[in-house]
């Protein structure tokens, strides 16, 4: 096994590793979605209404708890978008290694027509 092929396999690994904690990333982001969106308002907004106005939360708190969820959400935008970069370097560095990249070679001095 040359240097090279062992350089293009070991590319080959870091690519499929970033790619796989790429995927990994996404795969937290849908868990934490499916559990935010399918929990009940009451679990989401950590908030016990119960129609009595003496005890229920008061607007300030829920809009506090809401802006909180808000959050939430826009941190797993934030993380999904990361997640695919992240995988989708991954896939880059895999066929970048197993394509085997090599610098150009130089051109060489061809004599121009116009100098005929």
């Amino acid at each position: 096994m040359s240097l090279t092929s062992r350089g293009d396999v070991i590319g080959r690994m870091i690519g499929m590793l970033v790619f796989l904690l790429g995927v990994a990333l996404l795969v937290l982001v849908f868990y934490v979605a499916f559990d935010l969106f399918t929990a009940s308002p009451t679990k989401a907004l950590g908030l016990q209404i119960t129609g009595d106005p003496r005890h229920d939360p008061s607007f300030a708190k829920i809009a506090v708890q809401l802006a909180w969820v808000l959050f939430r959400i826009a941190t797993l935008a934030v993380m999904s978008i990361a997640g695919s970069l992240i995988a989708n370097k991954g896939i880059n560095l895999y066929f970048s290694a197993s394509q085997g990249h090599r610098a150009p070679a130089a051109p060489k001095d061809e004599p121009s027509e116009t100098a005929i």
